[in-house]
Formats: C-alpha cells, structure tokens, sequence
C-alpha cells in the first residue's frame, strides 16, 4: 500500500502551496517552503534502492491526473489572492509576499510538476500527452515533448543534444542555451510537419499557435480571477520556472559523454537515489532504464546502484547555482571518477578533450 501512497508526497506540496495562498500574507511562502523541508529530510535519509510493488497501475495513476487539478488550484489561487489583497501593509510587506508567492509558483512549475508532465508525455495515448501538453503550458512550453522525445532521447551525452551540459559550462549559460535550442527545434521540427500537411503557418494544426495559446490561457485566466497584476505576475512565474527547468535538465546528464550512435548503457545518465528524490522526482532519478525503454512506466524503473551516482537533487538543484562549489565539490571529482571507472576507450579520448576545452586537469593522462 504504501508503494501506491508514496507518490501523494507530490500532491501535499501542491495542497501546502495552495493553503499558503488562500491564508495569505507570509504564508505565500508555504510552497516554496518545501523544497527547504525536503533539503532538510533528504539530508537524513539514505539511498533508496527497492523495487516498487505496484500491482494495479491505475491506482499508481491517480495522483498523476489528480496533479493537474492541483496546478490549475494552485494557479487560481495565486491570482485570486492578489486580487484580493495580500493581507498586508502595503509596501514591503506585500512585495516580500508576492516575492515569495512567485518563488512558490515557480518551484511547484518545477518540481513536482515537470516529472509528473514528463511521465506523461512518454506515455503513448493521446490523452495523457493532452494532460502533459496543458502541464507544460505552467513553465510556457506545453510542446516540451517534441524536442525531447525527437532529440534528446536520440542524441543525449553528444554535442547535438541540447539538453546535455558540457563540462565547464554553468547554469546560467545552460539555461539561455538549452532554452534557445529546445524552442529552435520545435520551431524546425513544426515547419516540417506542417509543410508536409500542407496546413498553412496561421491554422491550428500548426503546434506553435497551440505553443503560444496555451502558455497566454494561464496568465489570461488569472486576469479574470486577479485582475492585470496576477496577470502579470503568473506570466512572470511561467517564465522563469521555464529557465528553472532548464536549471534541473542541467543535473541530469552534465559532462557525460556518448559517442553519437552508441548504444546506452549503464554509464550514460546521471542517477539520483535517495528516498526523496525518487518520490518527488516520480522515479525518473532511475534515468538509466528510461533512457533504455522510454515507454517504460515509472513504478516499472529500476534502480541500479552500479550505475554513476550524484548526490540527492536538493542539494545538487542549490549548489548548480553556485558555480565554483558546483564544479569543485559535485561535478569534477564525479567526472574525473567516471572517465576512469565508467568510460571505454573512445569514450576516455572524447573526454579528454572535453577537460581540456574546460579548462580543468588532465586527470586521465596518467590513465592512457
């Protein structure tokens, strides 16, 4: 049973942030006060490699529909409470309580949201990809699957796949790049589709007219619930949870090397296997399997302890913000153990290269 109820930890983020809002005032900084309180948790608990025991999938399934429900509450109530008035002195009070209810919008447009829309989108009927299209729409990219089901998933560890960070490279970078290039192959992958339909640029088969609408119905709606502050504010909270996603992308493969064409194997994606990862990250932190069958279900992923390891995400999400004690601490000494222990021969020559455009030490000279 408890393999079924561990997932609703997604579902009580969403419900903490949407009280914070309906109460008001500071506590408009209850949502992104779950991410403190799973830093803290995630701190004192350890690796988590069980098998899950999911017997009736569709029960496994409730609390991912159950999630979009939740963002749309959580939303609504957001612009609802700027219309209504925050609660406090205007001023500084009231801006500090926006400020904290923007950062909730954004870390719940983050996480839990973008692995319970990505679970959604591998998934093969329509409908669940229409849930996972309008999850999207929260970080502004509702066809968020194109690039990653056309290009990630063919392409991650090489320089083709724009949702894999180079070694040396930081965040801040990464984001703007991986943002540029994932709307660039959607805008490309789109005008090939629709020539080929012959529908004209201005139609709704057209997806980025569907890209824009949908990412405009959310700020939309909470004009008519807030008026053109809450608008302009959840628009705000789109955008910079859609750099926010892109700051999460960069933990996933960073600095991994694939030679184009290769076959996957266990050394090719990142793994984050603490208890709370894998439940707040809807299991997609077992990335090897994913990456070997994407149509594989989350509660089917296995973890697999041989593969590489990172730290739990919480303190990986917070210390990529802080390049030199990302580079120092988590990523470099990771890599170099990775081209030693994990690389083939062709792998190792590709790395090399790598560390020397970044900049860093030549640690597998004495390896070759």
């Amino acid at each position: 049973m408890f393999d079924y109820l561990r997932y609703y930890v997604v579902s009580l983020m969403l419900i903490i942030g949407i009280a914070g809002f309906i109460l008001g005032g500071y506590w408009m900084w209850a949502g992104i006060g779950t991410y403190v309180a799973l830093f803290v948790l995630a701190l004192f608990s350890g690796r988590d490699y069980q098998l899950r025991k999911i017997k009736h999938p569709m029960l496994a399934d409730i609390p991912l529909y159950l999630h979009l429900v939740l963002m749309v509450t959580l939303f609504g109530a957001f612009a609802w409470r700027v219309g209504a008035g925050v609660g406090l002195p205007a001023g500084w009070p009231t801006v500090v309580a926006l400020i904290g209810g923007i950062a909730s919008l954004v870390w719940l447009s983050v996480a839990p949201n973008v692995p319970v829309a990505h679970e959604l989108m591998h998934r093969r009927d329509a409908f669940s990809r229409g849930v996972a299209m309008v999850m999207c729409a929260f970080f502004a990219d509702p066809n968020r699957d194109v690039p990653h089901l056309t290009v990630h998933h063919l392409d991650f560890d090489t320089p083709a796949d724009g949702d894999t960070a180079y070694r040396g490279e930081n965040a801040y970078t990464f984001m703007w790049r991986c943002t540029k290039h994932n709307y660039q192959m959607l805008w490309a992958n789109e005008n090939k589709r629709r020539r080929a339909l012959g529908a004209p640029f201005f139609s709704m088969k057209n997806m980025i007219i569907w890209e824009v609408l949908l990412t405009l119905l959310i700020p939309l709606g909470a004009y008519f619930l807030g008026g053109w502050l809450a608008a302009a504010l959840v628009f705000t909270a789109q955008i910079i949870a859609k750099f926010a996603l892109e700051a999460l992308n960069y933990l996933q493969h960073y600095g991994l090397i694939r030679v184009p064409g290769a076959p996957v194997e266990v050394q090719h994606t990142w793994n984050h296997l603490n208890w709370w990862d894998r439940v707040v990250g809807y299991e997609i932190t077992n990335h090897i399997d994913h990456h070997r069958d994407g149509f594989m279900r989350f509660d089917e992923l296995r973890p697999h302890p041989n593969a590489p390891q990172m730290p739990n995400i919480f303190v990986c999400a917070i210390s990529a913000f802080i390049p030199p004690l990302w580079f120092k601490a988590i990523a470099m000494p990771r890599l170099k153990n990775w081209d030693l222990n994990f690389a083939s021969p062709a792998e190792r020559a590709l790395a090399r290269e790598a560390n020397r455009r970044a900049g860093w030490p030549d640690w597998l000279a004495d390896a070759s």
